[in-house]
């Protein structure tokens, strides 16, 4: 049977009319917005969204012929700051960043940018980023994957492939296996960003990722490249999860016990410590405190002790340098050998200290390590056991630094912006240890504590001896 024209109209209209109430209530028809990520009011020609209503970050004009640029840091002119390198490899980093931060929501990139003398620059904290909420920036649950995926490229390019593994391994596998026992306290998403600088106009840039576990501040300066303080750690350090077997400080860990014990007994009688075993300088007491180590903390009571590099035999040299450049090569190699070259140019001033609690320390048990060289500072703990390790020795934090900041060529942690901590106080390290209350305390609570499912309060003590 065939419709007459009036039904036919009368059908298609009605399809018509339903399709527009379907979309939207007010019959919208969708404009074209153009991304604005500058924040200038020009929008990107070749970036764009159909909607209804304006999306966040989007104009309804084309007129920006440079949208790569400004965010809350373009106005940063922080004093010391250097031009653009022209070197491939700097360049490869900065478009990275500026690709990651290119990503970002206007909300987003304003939330985790700030200049490179903001305090920000200098506080972070190996404890858990509780729900995301104890950190400054953005964290990696806010970031779609495209982003996540973005920043992690970015990372690759300052890290080598066995520094990528280790933060892999404690941002993924063993914080995925603490996020199984509270995801209130532990997760993958936590890990926070903060960006410094201005990459766009500057050669003088950086960015900090900050976490349960992990902080690590990654700064580039003209032509120098650097990533300290360093603070990698793990709980489980050994264990598995969704099938994959990890090791974080496996080298860390073999490297110092073949170094250990290699030595000879004249060696063992300068290296070996009997005081309990405890960061001398970790992260600050409280999180969201600033690093009290960065600026002019002096180090000076720190060479001297120990068994001294020069008076090591041959194969007890060689054993240390394979534990030393463990940590300096966590960076990508091309800069990695830059600060190497620092580190042997001073390699008769490296002192080597190590303390443990039991007769023959092995890899099941726990054991305390500390390297000093005026371009190296290291420190390996393994630490009470709190989450989800089981054992002592299945805790471990370790810090790298660069001491003596800013006696070092380039400056040491955190570059040529370091603040000067001391402000007129404190100048010696004996000063630090005879005034600082947290020094003179015979028990000190550990960085945290943490309620597990079952409610029962984990906290642990070390008794620090000096």
């Amino acid at each position: 049977m065939k419709l007459s024209n009036f039904a036919l109209l009368f059908f298609y209209g009605t399809l018509l009319l339903g399709s527009c109430e379907s979309t939207s209530d007010d019959n919208c028809t969708a404009t074209v917005w153009y991304q604005d990520n500058d924040n200038d009011g020009l929008g990107n020609p070749d970036v764009t969204q159909s909607a209804c209503e304006q999306p966040e970050g989007y104009v309804n004009n084309n007129n920006d012929t440079d949208d790569t640029g400004g965010s809350s840091s373009s106005d940063c002119d922080t004093a010391g700051e250097v031009a653009q390198s022209s070197n491939a490899e700097i360049e490869a980093m900065r478009q990275a960043m500026l690709a990651f931060r290119n990503s970002l929501s206007a909300s987003l990139l304003s939330e985790a940018s700030t200049c490179l003398d903001d305090e920000r620059f200098y506080t972070w904290h190996n404890t858990p980023n509780a729900n995301g909420t104890q950190r400054d920036g953005i964290i990696y649950g806010e970031l779609s994957e495209e982003q996540l995926t973005l920043f992690k490229t970015l990372l690759q390019l300052f890290l080598s492939d066995g520094g990528y593994q280790k933060v892999d391994e404690i941002t993924v596998l063993a914080e995925g296996l603490l996020e199984t026992e509270n995801a209130e306290a532990w997760s993958p998403d936590y890990y926070s960003i903060d960006m410094f600088g201005d990459p766009e106009n500057s050669g003088s840039w950086g960015f900090q990722l900050d976490g349960h576990h992990l902080a690590i501040n990654f700064l580039v300066h003209g032509d120098n490249v650097s990533m300290v303080p360093a603070f990698l750690g793990g709980e489980p350090a050994v264990s598995s999860f969704n099938g994959t077997d990890f090791d974080i400080f496996k080298d860390e860990r073999d490297l110092a016990l073949t170094l250990y014990n290699g030595l000879t007994s004249n060696e063992i009688e300068d290296a070996v410590s009997s005081s309990s075993h405890a960061m001398e300088v970790g992260p600050a007491d409280t999180p969201g405190d600033v690093d009290p180590y960065r600026g002019d903390y002096d180090y000076s009571g720190f060479a001297g002790t120990g068994v001294k590099y020069s008076d090591m035999s041959a194969e007890t040299q060689a054993n240390l340098i394979l534990v030393m450049q463990e940590y300096v090569y966590n960076m990508e190699t091309t800069f990695a050998d830059a600060w190497w070259t620092d580190i042997m140019n001073n390699i008769d001033e490296t002192y080597f200290v190590w303390i443990d609690e039991v007769d023959q320390p092995s890899t099941t048990s726990p054991f305390y390590y500390r390297i000093y060289n005026p371009y190296l500072w290291v420190e390996y703990n393994s630490e009470n056991a709190l989450g989800g390790g089981g054992a002592d020795y299945n805790h471990v934090h370790t810090i790298t630094r660069i001491p003596n900041n800013p006696a070092t060529t380039y400056g040491g942690d955190y570059g040529v912006f370091a603040k000067v901590i001391n402000q007129g106080g404190v100048k010696t390290l004996f000063e630090h240890y005879a005034i600082a209350d947290h020094h003179q305390m015979s028990d000190m609570l550990f960085d945290y504590e943490v309620e597990l499912p079952h409610h029962h309060h984990h906290g642990h003590q070390h008794t620090h001896i000096h």
